[in-house]
């Protein structure tokens, strides 16, 4: 099985800088995660992302 590389949150200057699956990935776990949108939006914005970059890219 090949594995990938995954750059740690230190290398990174926010997570705009992964790859789109990993921001998708970032984003559905972060929604997942938070106890309600605003919790959910603060969150995303910490990272540097927002909602959209959970869909898939040919539902943007």
């Amino acid at each position: 099985m090949k594995r990938t590389t995954v750059p740690s949150v230190a290398d990174l200057h926010s997570a705009r800088e992964l790859p789109d699956d990993q921001r998708r990935h970032v984003v559905r776990l972060v929604a997942s995660a938070a106890e309600d949108v605003d919790d959910c939006a603060l969150l995303l914005a910490i990272l540097g992302l927002d909602a959209a970059d959970g869909l898939a890219q040919d539902h943007r």
